[in-house]
């Protein structure tokens, strides 16, 4: 095989803070990588980070879980963000997008920043890693942010998995981002060669191309075998994977012969895919499960304390939003005129995106 891997066509864009902080690893290893936030208090704290690879959104002072602003100051500083992620990340065919979906600068954006990339940067792929808000300590707007950033992903078709790492898998949310960096970096920088068979670079570009979503499992040599594999399917940094056995690949590259997993065993558990490619005498076994549903029963999960707890927040919003003097309003109305309606200009294609 060619000493030519896919890391060499990648680019990463780190959006908010949660994705400034799973990109820095990225950035650490070499991958070319654009740091955007709304909040200058963000980005100074990337202190690792050379400020020539930040971008603070003019006006943005952070947008406190509001998906609301976060779109609007990306619809108005569209042009300049596409113009720095073209100076920063040259001639790259893959752009990794990632971003909190619980918080505010990037949930807001994450679907609309994909569609943006794939129409105006020429990509191959665009791929969405998004993390979800743990659903013991984080609060219910973030709940609402990821279900509400879940639902507009649902939506794209355009090519690239969705990797949605969950804060509920570790209390540690920086050993989660280590973990998946030493997860994705394996697959993309894999050379591996073997007279047995090889995942060859098109492959892994096909899998990462793929829609749905995506898990990464790597094992060291010593651990590489069918149960150990079959249990990181589970057991992992991920959302939980549905029980439909929906998958499009299976992309397994493996630290010895093969022998010691059996791919058959894998299809039981996890689904009949598509397309299965298979490398060999690897340093460690690395898998990548492509084309799989979104983790649809644990976003119902959200849902539901969601609903849980919205009587008690109406009420309480309710409750400080009622005022006497308020009682009032409308009473002028027939005294003062109402204000004609303007002609709306009409929006531009990027307009509609955010």
């Amino acid at each position: 095989m060619s000493n030519s891997t896919v890391k060499n066509k990648c680019g990463f864009l780190a959006i908010g803070a949660g994705g400034g902080n799973v990109c820095v690893p990225f950035y650490k290893a070499g991958y070319p990588s654009l740091f955007v936030n709304s909040a200058r208090l963000d980005l100074d704290s990337l202190t690792e980070v050379d400020e020539t690879y930040k971008y603070h959104i003019p006006g943005g002072e952070g947008c406190n879980k509001d998906r609301k602003k976060s779109k609007e100051l990306f619809r108005k500083d569209i042009d300049n963000i596409i113009n720095e992620i073209k100076e920063k990340l040259p001639g790259i065919e893959y752009l990794f997008i990632i971003g909190a979906a619980g918080g505010g600068t990037a949930s807001g954006v994450l679907a609309s920043m994909k569609r943006v990339a794939m129409n105006e940067l020429g990509l191959k792929a665009c791929i969405i890693v998004t993390i979800l808000p743990n659903t013991k300590t984080e609060s219910v707007k973030a709940l609402i942010n990821a279900y509400e950033t879940l639902a507009e992903i649902e939506q794209l078709d355009e090519a690239g998995m969705t990797i949605i790492l969950d804060n509920d898998k570790n209390a540690n949310k920086m050993r989660i981002n280590e973990m998946f960096f030493c997860y994705l970096d394996a697959l993309l920088t894999n050379s591996s060669s073997s007279v047995l068979g090889n995942v060859d670079n098109a492959e892994v570009e096909e899998m990462i191309s793929t829609t749905g979503m995506a898990i990464i499992s790597k094992l060291g040599k010593d651990k590489s075998d069918t149960q150990q594999l079959i249990s990181t399917f589970r057991n992992n940094i991920y959302a939980p994977l549905e029980d439909d056995k929906i998958l499009k690949y299976i992309g397994l590259i493996n630290a010895g012969n093969g022998k010691d997993i059996q791919t058959e065993d894998i299809n039981s558990e996890i689904g009949t895919p598509l397309d299965t490619f298979i490398g060999y005498e690897a340093d460690a076994t690395i898998c990548i499960l492509a084309g799989l549903s979104l983790p649809y029963t644990k976003m119902d999960e959200i849902k539901e304390i969601i609903d849980s707890n919205k009587d008690a927040i109406k009420r309480n919003l309710t409750a400080q939003s009622r005022n006497k003097l308020s009682e009032g309003l409308g009473f002028f109305d027939d005294i003062v005129p109402a204000d004609k309606p303007q002609n709306e200009k009409k929006k531009s294609y990027r307009d509609l995106l955010f």
